[in-house]
């Protein structure tokens, strides 16, 4: 394997990843601390992120969507199962996720008819890297919230505890304490000499062709996971890996971590759930996007900055200049 280069500042890498760029203070050290939360909650600073049905609030401006935030006043008895949960703050806000009923959705629409929930999936394309962030990480807490409604031991009802970041079984014999989950997850972008290797899904829309990725399993490092999943998709043997950066993923719960791999030559064959997988050098890839016959994820994917970094280092130019002239962003849905 590769070694790393410890000269590369992989923390800003990282944040140039839609969804990876919260600057909120998380004030971990305040969520057990129930009358600071109280204060925080009646200081004037409190705004609420408002997810119904797993989505966000959104309004569209001339400069895209925007996150709708409410204050605590506009908002009638937030859920007494996933009370206000603590974000963090900016330094001039604090920000809470409530989750709201539909009785509260229709009155929500009503004080902002210019804004409607959406899948925050799809309007984070056009959408500030803060706010789209505050968003995903919002959601990704009221997801686990929801799925661990019930202890995993006992099956007795959790509580909500630490501002939203703890889960206790209400069964005081059991009393199991549940903390957030995520799936680590790879995704890599192969190359070999002047091609990068792309493939299709059997799921995915027609011409979606993508970088490879899988789940990190029981017992696996990071690094065996890009082994296993790259020859797993497309039989293709491994000389060297390189993480890149990484990207929190909540659709629904997921942190992806970002590595180039070079393969030790350009056989491959598609596993029975890739379709095809194709090699591509830049100008390759170039003609068939121009052409439609190739569509490559969004901007909000790891995948596709993995794909626009190897596309600059080769022909010096902006993939996302090349997939615009192609094509609308909103056009190539399925994101990976």
């Amino acid at each position: 394997m590769s070694q790393p280069d410890l000269s590369i500042d992989r923390i800003t890498l990282s944040r140039r990843n839609v969804f990876a760029s919260v600057r909120l203070d998380r004030l971990a050290e305040y969520r057990d601390d129930k009358a600071w939360v109280a204060r925080a909650l009646g200081s004037g600073k409190a705004c609420f992120v408002p997810l119904w049905r797993n989505r966000s609030l959104l309004a569209d401006t001339a400069d895209g969507q925007v996150a709708v935030y409410l204050r605590p006043g506009e908002l009638e008895l937030p859920d007494s199962i996933q009370p206000p949960t603590l974000l963090g703050s900016d330094g001039k806000r604090y920000f809470f996720a409530v989750s709201i009923n539909d009785i509260q959705h229709e009155r929500v629409l009503g004080q902002y008819p210019e804004a409607q929930f959406v899948d925050l999936r799809l309007a984070s394309v056009n959408m500030d890297t803060k706010h789209a962030a505050v968003l995903a990480y919002a959601k990704a807490l009221h997801y686990w919230q929801y799925r661990h409604a019930f202890c995993g031991i006992c099956g007795n009802l959790n509580r909500v505890e630490s501002s939203g970041h703890k889960l206790v079984c209400s069964n005081e014999d059991c009393g199991r304490q549940s903390f957030p989950r995520i799936d680590p997850a790879i995704i890599v972008l192969v190359t070999q000499g002047d091609a990068c290797l792309l493939g299709h899904n059997a799921s995915w829309p027609a011409k979606r062709f993508s970088t490879l990725a899988g789940f990190v399993e029981p017992g696996e490092s990071l690094e065996d996971a890009v082994v296993r999943e790259v020859f797993e998709e497309s039989r293709v043997r491994l000389k060297g890996i390189r993480y890149v950066s990484s990207q929190p993923w909540p659709f629904p719960a997921s942190a992806m971590c970002g590595f180039f791999a070079e393969a030790d030559s350009r056989e491959c064959s598609p596993s029975d759930e890739m379709e095809e997988v194709r090699w591509f050098t830049a100008s390759q890839l170039k003609n068939a996007v121009s052409k439609d016959e190739v569509r490559l994820p969004p901007p909000v994917s790891i995948a596709y900055q993995l794909i626009a970094d190897w596309y600059h280092q080769q022909c010096k130019e902006d993939l996302g200049i090349l997939i615009t002239q192609a094509g609308s962003w909103l056009s190539h849905k399925g994101l990976k």
